[in-house]
């Protein structure tokens, strides 16, 4: 064994992508030692819990080299790799109904991320069909980018239109409501019930039409026909 100890990596508990703990442990053995034995040994200093009740208890004589070790590994611990993503998975991730398009662009890319030997080109024409029918889609059917960076900055241009049509819209609303309330008060004020017209005065006396002025103007102000 080499003096010094093996490098630290996070320790394995059964939980994980045997895969991925595989990985992890080879490249930080790289530069430790080139021995199958030393190797088969340190990869227990890897292990916690579970998985290392599971090492000690290889059968006596099981383990020739640390190929082996790999693959009663995992085989072991198969249930646990990450599923593969495919270009199918691609092709499947749909923007929902009220999706925005800026969450939906974050799944769309963080799935095209993880689909294996995938060319930007399958990403940016396939994207169109993942859309919901609008003008967004229309516009990148029409006129695919050609080459990411190109799709980068449309995204972005058409998120911001995106925003700030919500913003306009969520101000209309607001502006709609408020615009709602004054429009229910009552326009003859609180003794109004009914919402008709004031009610006219009826006299049941008329002044002639050639009576004098003063006389006129007198009665005009007894029925409170005139104010000041």
């Amino acid at each position: 064994m080499p003096d010094q100890p093996p490098p630290p990596i996070e320790r394995f508990d059964g939980n994980s992508d045997p895969e991925y703990h595989l990985r992890n442990s080879i490249d930080s053995m790289a530069f430790y030692s080139k021995s199958d034995l030393v190797k088969c040994r340190a990869f227990s200093l890897s292990l916690k819990g579970e998985a290392l009740e599971w090492y000690y208890t290889l059968p006596p004589n099981t383990v020739d080299s640390f190929r082996t070790v790999m693959t009663l590994f995992k085989k072991q611990y198969a249930s646990n790799r990450k599923q593969e993503i495919t270009p199918a998975d691609l092709v499947n991730t749909k923007q929902e109904k009220g999706e925005t398009l800026k969450a939906f662009m974050k799944r769309y890319t963080e799935t095209a991320r993880q689909v294996n030997e995938v060319n930007h080109s399958f990403i940016i024409n396939n994207l169109s069909s993942c859309l919901r029918p609008g003008y967004f889609a229309e516009k990148l059917y029409a006129r695919p980018p050609k080459i990411m960076e190109e799709l980068q900055e449309r995204v972005a241009e058409f998120i911001r239109m995106e925003e700030m049509r919500i913003s306009q819209r969520k101000r209309q609303q607001e502006a709609d409501v408020g615009g709602g309330r004054k429009d229910g008060k009552r326009l003859f004020g609180n003794s109004d019930k009914s919402g008709e017209l004031p009610r006219t005065f009826k006299f049941n006396h008329f002044t002639a039409l050639n009576a004098p002025r003063e006389k006129v103007l007198k009665e005009a102000l007894n029925a409170e026909l005139l104010t000041f």
